[in-house]
């Protein structure tokens, strides 16, 4: 069993998850594009967090027509006691159908977000 947050809702595998990302709708968007940000953890064979296999990469495909960004990673934060995890963030220059992958060595999680009005 992990031993990470289970009030919020997980995805991942192996030793990568992240938190269910908020929805953008047109309301979140500012002339910069519009940005998520949501917590990434990585895990050691006992499956508690650990920061010594370092941050996963976030790479950002768009999925409805030609386009990519890159999302960031924070160095990894603690809060209430021993809670750990890594900040993470993207910024969607514009709407539309994205697909986010974070690689950790070999381990990959993706999922897609739609942003903007549908």
């Amino acid at each position: 069993m992990h031993d990470f947050d289970k009030a919020m809702s997980w995805y991942g595998v192996d030793d990568l998850w992240v938190t269910k990302p908020p929805p953008l709708d047109h309301a979140d968007e500012r002339e910069d594009g519009y940005r998520t940000k949501y917590a990434s953890i990585t895990l050691d064979a006992r499956g508690r967090v650990t920061d010594q296999k370092g941050a996963p990469h976030v790479g950002v495909e768009r999925l409805d027509r030609p386009g990519s960004v890159s999302g960031s990673t924070g160095g990894l934060a603690t809060a209430d006691g021993d809670r750990q995890w890594w900040p993470t963030g993207i910024t969607f220059p514009e709407a539309g159908c994205w697909r986010v992958t974070e690689t950790l060595g070999s381990t990959e999680v993706r999922f897609t977000m739609h942003v903007g009005a549908r």
